[in-house]
């Protein structure tokens, strides 16, 4: 008999984690993601600055676990060099600036960046970069995946999507099949967009913390990348933006999204202005209104989707959700 193929849509954690349940199950797995790098918002920005190499974790920040699956996974990242703990000053710091320290937790980071973790995650895997999946046609057993640039995969028993639910509706809808049922969960989910800044000060300074949970202002998070395991260049920020800040300046351009949050933090926190920066936003950031179960499959039980977006706004939550779909693929 035939050996069971399945493709992957996306190469995050969810679509690492189905990944592996279907090879522990002796399916054959192919990954696609339209993204240069694994890690969707594990994505790590490797940037030459004037004042040298930094390392940017740009979307997730840290990363908690409590369940067993997760946590193997980051302490074999560990194990490999790819993952430590991040012992940081973390703060909360109200409107009239009084700081406390955060909750004392273990807090995971990616070394030298969060990608790192999904880079681990997906090792052995046939992982296929800057491929942008557009439909899937055919039916159970024989699906077959077409591309943008036109060129077509497959055919495939099993189908992972773990698509952002906006870009998931509407790979579904240029599909054959009934996807009526995931299409209308899709449309109940909301996720709340996050522009995020990184920026290198014309000079260092201590600010008295290396994380802040901010209330007030357009900034909601600040984190030191230096103050990270396997940081070691110069002194560097990511500066996330609230929610509510980032929707009502979601269309506008990076370089005005840059100079208000750098000036922010200016006026705020004396965080010096940059000597360089750049402005990154994710449409997709923060998950708000979420159906509230791991994965959805199609009427064939072939097909299925995954991610964080079903479950609520944890990394760990995309995991244990690509995890359950392989499961289930995998019968």
């Amino acid at each position: 008999m035939a050996k069971r193929r399945a493709a992957v849509i996306g190469a995050g954690l969810a679509g690492a984690a189905a990944a592996r349940a279907l090879s522990d199950r002796g399916v054959e797995v192919v990954l696609f993601d339209k993204g240069l790098g694994p890690g969707g918002r594990m994505s790590t920005r490797r940037a030459e600055t004037p004042l040298g190499l930094i390392h940017f974790d740009h979307g997730a920040q840290f990363l908690t676990a409590t369940g067993e699956g997760f946590t193997r996974l980051l302490k074999d990242a560990e194990a490999q060099g790819a993952a430590g703990l991040w012992t940081a000053r973390t703060v909360s710091i109200d409107r009239g600036g009084n700081a406390e320290s955060l909750r004392e937790k273990t807090r995971w980071v990616g070394v030298p960046g969060m990608s790192a973790i999904v880079k681990t995650a997906l090792s052995g895997f046939d992982a296929r970069f800057g491929v942008r999946a557009r439909r899937v046609r055919g039916d159970a057993g024989a699906w077959t995946i077409h591309f943008e640039d036109g060129h077509v995969e497959g055919p495939f028993d099993r189908v992972v999507l773990t698509l952002p639910p906006e870009q998931l509706i509407e790979f579904l809808a240029r599909s054959d099949g009934d996807f009526s049922d995931l299409i209308a969960e899709a449309l109940n989910a909301k996720l709340s967009p996050c522009w995020a800044v990184m920026t290198v000060p014309g000079n260092p300074a201590d600010l008295g913390f290396d994380g802040a949970k901010l209330l007030g202002g357009a900034v909601r998070w600040m984190a030191r990348m230096n103050s990270r395991p396997g940081q070691d260049g110069p002194d560097a920020w990511v500066l996330h933006a609230s929610p509510d800040w980032s929707e009502a300046f979601l269309e506008s351009d990076p370089e005005t999204v840059a100079r208000a949050l750098t000036e922010e933090a200016f006026i705020r926190f004396g965080l010096p202005m940059p000597e360089w920066c750049e402005a990154h936003r994710w449409r997709y950031a923060l998950v708000t209104e979420a159906p509230g179960t791991p994965f959805a499959l199609d009427p064939t039980g072939t097909l299925g989707c995954a991610g964080d977006w079903r479950l609520g706004p944890r990394a760990e939550l995309a995991w244990d959700s690509g995890d359950a779909l392989g499961d289930a693929l995998a019968d």
